[in-house]
């Protein structure tokens, strides 16, 4: 039997390939514009692309990290000299610091993209990482550096939980607005039933005050008291099914409609028109 640990595990791992698969897409996406910038080289130790300083960016990078709704990190060597996030991605690496062990004896060594997770700080991290080459043939060159696209597991669920409580809250206020325009209908219901009772009851008064001559009208009033008892059917069934749906509307609906149900099962209410036939 499949249980909910299972699904969520289906579920997630599909999410967590999709993101990985994302994160190559960016990767690749900022090794391309990186390279238009120019020939990558090493002045006074910075890093450069034509005369672009890559060291600390604040420009570039944060571009492709709201364009892929991912963090970006960027390496000169195994030391991380740019690193910038987006919302709900988690923080950015500390500029200065050294990348993951497994990252360099992939990406750097053995000149291979990683896709994988690695532990920062106590969080995982969803991350995928390139060689940067100075040129375009990697074949000749040892890469300089690395690309990195990053995804705060943590992150992650908690932009998941927001947008799920946002729907919840969203349906919550769908479902309140059905339960006004049902109480809306069941109170018509309700009085047309009774605006029939008491009409089948005033002409069963008239019908019997005319003899002989009111029997063809009693055939009639008794199917308006028949109608009425249906109408009455209706708004019962109509009251189960908006409580099996969930749609309960609120106290004070229900305080308005349990008076218009009392006053109607008096017969009549106060301010209601006389009632002829």
């Amino acid at each position: 039997m499949t249980t909910e640990t299972q699904i969520f595990n289906a579920v997630w791992s599909v999410i967590r390939r999709r993101i990985l698969d994302r994160g190559v897409s960016a990767t690749e996406l900022c090794d391309n514009v990186i390279r238009r910038l120019g020939r990558l080289h090493r002045v006074e130790g910075r890093l450069r692309a034509g005369d672009t300083v890559l060291d600390q960016d604040n420009t570039l990078l944060p571009l492709l990290a709201r364009a892929t709704s991912l963090g970006i990190t960027l390496y000169h060597g195994n030391r991380r000299i740019a690193s910038t996030s987006a919302l709900g991605v988690g923080k950015p690496g500390e500029i200065g610091g050294y990348a993951d062990a497994k990252l360099v004896d992939v990406v750097l060594r053995k000149r291979e993209i990683f896709k994988g997770s690695l532990k920062r700080n106590g969080l995982v991290y969803l991350v995928t990482a390139r060689p940067l080459y100075p040129t375009t043939s990697p074949d000749e060159t040892a890469p300089i550096g690395m690309i990195e696209a990053f995804q705060s597991e943590q992150s992650f669920y908690e932009s998941l939980v927001a947008a799920a409580r946002i729907g919840v809250e969203q349906r919550t206020a769908a479902q309140e607005e059905a339960a006004d325009g049902m109480e809306g209908v069941i109170h018509f219901l309700d009085d047309v039933a009774r605006r029939l009772q008491l009409l089948a009851l005033n002409g069963n008064i008239i019908a019997a005050q005319a003899g002989e001559y009111g029997r063809a009208f009693r055939v009639v009033c008794r199917e308006l008291g028949t109608l009425a008892d249906r109408a009455k059917g209706t708004v019962t069934d109509v009251r189960k099914l908006m409580q099996t749906m969930g749609l309960e509307a609120g106290e004070g609906h229900g305080e308005e409609f349990g008076r218009a149900r009392g006053s109607g099962a008096a017969g009549t209410s106060e301010g209601d028109p006389p009632l002829s036939v």
